[in-house]
């Protein structure tokens, strides 16, 4: 695990893009859990009724936490839904234990950005880690 300190501007760190474009993350690492920061499109008009660009709920055996710092996203908690749909704008935060179904969206018509974090850490994550690894061997 990281043993150098890491200052960096995420705005400038190498993003993967996913969903045509829509979605873009990058991430950094701990000891014990990843920190992950996600850019979504604002999403133009009504959304009732329309499919999230991410489509089926997302599961998965982290403990994970969304912060929201730009723009609002719509997210749905639970085997279908039964936790509830809960807006989230700049100083919300969610808490998804493992395990729990979720989707989310972005809605409005601002930009997003948030901050996730991931523990313990996501292995399938590591290769949004790379430019911190390299740095380690510097």
């Amino acid at each position: 695990m990281p043993k150098k300190a890491y200052v960096v501007d995420a705005n400038k760190l190498p993003k993967q893009e996913r969903y045509n474009g829509m979605f873009a993350e990058t991430a950094v690492l701990m000891d014990h859990a990843m920190i992950k920061f996600a850019w979504a499109k604002a999403q133009s008009g009504d959304m009732t009724g329309r499919e999230a660009p991410m489509g089926e709920p997302d599961v998965h055996p982290w403990d994970q936490s969304i912060i929201m710092i730009r723009g609002w996203v719509e997210v749905t908690l639970g085997e279908n839904g039964c936790e509830g749909t809960h807006k989230l704008g700049p100083g919300y935060m969610v808490y998804i234990p493992a395990n729990m179904p979720h989707i989310g969206r972005a809605i409005g018509d601002e930009d997003t950005f948030g901050v996730d974090i991931f523990a313990p850490v996501r292995e399938d994550y590591m290769d949004m880690v790379q430019h911190q690894l390299d740095h380690e061997k510097s």
